[in-house]
């Protein structure tokens, strides 16, 4: 890691959609300032996508404590005790960036550790194109496999909605980092708005429960922390059928959730997005929310409209 000006993620926050932010962030932030691009471990990304252009961090010790899940060295404050200790030892000037926060945009040598998705100034620095087109090309074992021309033969023939459910309806989970649960009566009311038979209109979603009558397909996820999910050879991840699914239907009502937004970003689809304007967390309330959908996938998919910094995603 010595030896040139860099971008380090301390953490990976979330799970693949939310990985994905910060992801594009280090792409477009390496390739704006000339920096190398270290992470702790491998992720989704470098089984679907041709070329990343991250490297894992090469210092044992470094990634070690990076990588810990204990509460006493799971923290921000933990992981910027590591970079000072590799700084002292490699005689290294590694500091802390928080890409929120438009005032930092420009420093060099840096290390985050942020979703990088929670101001409107961040996506106004992307290129549309490039994130398509190189930052988030599939490789030719991903689009070569049985599963994506299965999935691409469908393509633009059927209208899809997304429920977003699991950890935000689990009473157990209660770090749910600010989810409300969209009620299945928006999405119908939304179909009749725009025109679509509410018989026609597939769904896709993560709820295990069934309360909600969709099916969930059996597929285990055995995710673990730092990599993400494990990876299987017919469907490549529990998750991605789902995700294929979504990016090439005709249509698509997607959810507050950055799994189903990703996916609309990388279609062709006409999209419906629900436009967020307060915040009921399910776990305290048992409470779904009634939300207006609008054309298009700018509403951000979990900031309030009016209340955050992050009203919209705009990336041209």
């Amino acid at each position: 890691m010595t030896g040139r000006n860099k971008i380090v993620l301390l953490h990976w926050n979330g799970r693949f959609g939310n990985r994905m932010f910060t992801y594009v962030f280090l792409r477009h932030y390496a390739e704006k300032f000339k920096l190398d691009i270290w992470v702790p471990s491998n992720w989704e990304g470098d089984v679907l996508f041709e070329d990343t252009g991250c490297k894992i961090i090469d210092d044992d010790e470094l990634r070690l404590y990076l990588n810990q899940t204990i509460p006493e060295l799971d923290s921000l404050d933990a992981r910027l005790a590591a970079i000072n200790r590799y700084n002292q030892k490699n005689g290294d000037n590694i500091s802390y960036m928080n890409p929120d926060d438009p005032g930092q945009f420009g420093r060099i040598n840096v290390c985050i550790d942020s979703l990088a998705c929670y101001h409107d100034s961040i996506f106004r620095h992307y290129s549309r194109d490039k994130i398509l087109n190189n930052y988030c090309r599939f490789s030719d074992s991903i689009t070569g496999s049985e599963l994506y021309k299965r999935m691409q033969a469908r393509q633009g023939t059927y209208h899809i909605a997304h429920l977003r459910r699991d950890d935000i309806v689990n009473p157990e989970i209660t770090s749910n980092q600010g989810y409300s649960v969209i009620s299945r009566q928006s999405y119908e009311k939304a179909f009749v708005k725009y025109g679509y038979d509410l018989e026609t209109v597939e769904w896709v979603t993560d709820d295990k429960t069934g309360n909600w009558g969709i099916i969930y397909p059996k597929y285990e996820d055995n995710w673990r922390y730092p990599e993400g999910s494990q990876h299987y050879q017919e469907i490549i991840f529990s998750w991605f059928p789902d995700f294929l699914k979504l990016m090439f239907a005709k249509t698509i009502f997607r959810a507050n959730s950055s799994f189903s937004w990703w996916a609309s970003f990388l279609s062709n689809a006409k999209v419906y997005s629900p436009r967020l304007h307060t915040r009921v967390l399910f776990h305290q309330t048992g409470q779904e929310t009634d939300f207006e959908f609008e054309e298009g996938n700018h509403p951000h998919w979990l900031c309030i409209y009016g209340q955050d910094q992050c009203d919209d995603i705009i990336i041209k």
